[in-house]
């Protein structure tokens, strides 16, 4: 894949991953954190940050934070990305905005995508009074990530429902999101 396809996110979201685990773990764990990656942590807040290299940073977080963790890593890792997320300044923002619709906000996928990614592109559509589904298309997170992430926004947005993951192409997955 050329570099200029490569899909990114801005290192505001990835320091999002390193504060967590400073928070939980303090100065030690952000040293281990480093350690286990074998790269710099440091990232400027508009610096473009290859999606690979945001997966290994929440996974070795996860890692830290949870280390008796035994379930869908992957999964459990999505999840730890919106928690994560939802500290960001623009999550505040996209929070007071659309207070806590889910419908709305996954509806607006694509505009909220294109503040925090580059290359990943997001399609939304409306399947019902209570379902919604997302396609996202030229990304490098395993497919179960964003079926966490999408979870534990459900979650955090005060509704229980569940998030089918689908593959549909080599680099594009669906995710069906519905809920009571």
């Amino acid at each position: 894949m050329a570099d200029e396809k490569r899909p990114t996110i801005k290192g505001i979201f990835v320091k999002s991953h390193i504060k967590a685990v400073f928070q939980k773990a303090g100065k030690e764990g952000v040293e281990l954190l480093q350690k286990k990656y074998g790269k710099s942590l440091q990232f400027r807040n508009s610096e473009s940050v290859p999606i690979r290299e945001e997966v290994k940073i929440i996974e070795l977080s996860l890692d830290i934070l949870e280390p008796d963790f035994t379930g869908n890593k992957k999964f459990e890792a999505g999840r730890l990305h919106f928690r994560n997320f939802a500290t960001t300044p623009l999550a505040n923002i996209i929070f007071s905005a659309f207070k806590k619709n889910f419908k709305l906000m996954m509806m607006q996928s694509p505009n909220i995508a294109g503040h925090v990614f580059q290359g990943v592109r997001f399609v939304s559509e409306d399947l019902g009074e209570k379902a919604v589904k997302v396609i996202m298309e030229n990304n490098d997170y395993p497919i179960e990530h964003f079926g966490g992430l999408f979870y534990e926004w459900m979650l955090f947005a005060g509704y229980e429902g569940t998030v089918e993951q689908q593959s549909i192409g080599s680099d594009k997955y669906a995710y069906i999101m519905k809920w009571k």
